[in-house]
């Protein structure tokens, strides 16, 4: 069973991602927030109730709630794997673990598709956990902690990024004297598309590929080159991987 320590958007993508594969109990603070969980199939507890000996716990909460939450806990888990943003090994072990693991998945694993960068404190139950990553996404392994940050912005935040754009193209296809509906499922079957070609090429390929000389896609390229896209998510990327 893994236990998930938080019921918010995160928490709830993930429970829903494991459960075809891992029995789950969400535990939180108020029962009537865990009430629609349990009507979802999911088992609920009450921090109050909750001892972490010997068990495997997924950390969601946010941040700031870590020092409140590791005095509520009792025992010793046998995996941690934290969620949190910006929350190192040291701080993590406030709790105690036989091992860690940070990871910064995206709300994707919902439907079995996050991004998800991970780093081990060590070696104990890898593969274990590799398993659990793995069921809700795709996982990618850091070499140290220093990495987290960007790796963060990428699969954390840029999603949130990519949907502005996705936006964006839609309402543009509005403008442009499209249905909202057909703007939109065109906008959402671009997208995957998109993930087709990105499988098998470097963006810079995809790019010059589409591109005819004097064509209409080259005569767009050069606008969005005009008003810095590439800058513009180059200070994002960075502004989302600072501490």
């Amino acid at each position: 069973m893994l236990y998930i320590l938080a019921n918010g958007s995160m928490a709830t993508a993930l429970a829903y991602g494991l459960k075809d594969d891992y029995e789950i109990c969400i535990v939180g603070r108020s029962i009537e927030k865990l009430q629609a969980l349990a009507k979802e199939g999911f088992k609920t507890l009450l921090y109050k109730d909750f001892n972490i000996e010997g068990k495997d716990v997924i950390l969601a909460f946010k941040p700031y709630a870590l020092e409140n939450i590791a005095q509520m806990l009792k025992g010793q888990a046998r995996i941690l794997i934290s969620v949190l943003a910006n929350v190192d090994f040291e701080k993590l072990q406030t709790i105690k673990a036989q091992n860690y693991v940070r990871i910064i998945p995206n709300t994707a694993a919902k439907y079995k598709a996050s991004t998800t960068p991970y780093i081990l404190k060590n070696s104990h139950f890898e593969n274990e956990i590799l398993d659990i990553l793995k069921t809700f996404g795709s996982a990618y392994k850091l070499d140290n902690e220093i990495q987290m940050n960007a790796a963060m912005a990428i699969s954390g935040c840029a999603p949130a990024f990519l949907a502005l754009i996705a936006e964006s193209i839609a309402n543009a296809g509005v403008y442009e004297g499209l249905s909202k509906e057909l703007s939109l499922n065109l906008t959402r079957s671009l997208f995957k598309s998109s993930s087709a070609l990105l499988e098998h090429e470097h963006p810079a390929i995809i790019k010059e590929n589409i591109c005819s000389p004097g064509g209409v896609t080259i005569k767009g390229i050069k606008i969005l080159e005009q008003k810095g896209i590439r800058g513009s998510f180059f200070e994002a990327i960075n502004a989302s991987s600072a501490k």
